[in-house]
């Protein structure tokens, strides 16, 4: 049930990062705000670590690792939910159900749910500030995570995470 706040709480983030990133005048597709960048990087890596063939070993290590670095993360993305409404953060959960069961994915959610919250110039300014402690929890996962892979699993992981080159996907 907490890995569901958690995601519910990281949605909201997301959904808002990406109304900071629309306030700004970010008018190129290519181009997200920090936070949203932050939610992408940890989803992308997230995805990509699932998708490694991984020992009952490394996914015990690697679930210690969540157990350890997930309430930071929680206590990040709660102070950032607490920026939202009450009913703002209703609408973000909504949006992420909707848009995820209609199939869509990374830039796409988070756009559905900016849509659905509407953030205010404050709201965004504010959430904007979260991106760093986002990237720095994550980081320090992202660091102990590699530890448990095998260097063939860590350049394997490396390479998914591998921006895609323009024009393929």
């Amino acid at each position: 049930m907490s890995r569901i706040r958690v995601v519910l709480a990281m949605v909201a983030v997301l959904l808002v990062a990406t109304a900071v990133m629309a306030a700004e005048g970010e008018k190129k597709a290519d181009k997200l705000h920090p936070l949203a960048r932050a939610m992408m990087r940890i989803e992308r890596f997230h995805n990509a670590l699932q998708q490694l063939d991984l020992s009952a070993e490394q996914k015990e290590k690697l679930k210690t690792i969540h157990q350890e670095f997930g309430p930071k993360m929680k206590a990040v993305f709660e102070k950032a939910h607490e920026v939202l409404s009450e009913d703002q953060r209703k609408a973000a959960e909504e949006a992420m159900k909707t848009a995820k069961a209609a199939g869509k994915k990374g830039r796409a959610v988070f756009e559905a749910v900016e849509a659905a919250v509407k953030p205010t110039d404050e709201q965004k300014e504010k959430l904007a500030k979260f991106a760093p402690e986002v990237l720095a929890v994550h980081k320090e996962a992202a660091k102990a995570a590699m530890g448990v892979l095998t260097p063939e699993q860590q350049s394997t992981l490396k390479e998914k995470l591998r921006p895609a080159e323009k024009g393929k996907k």
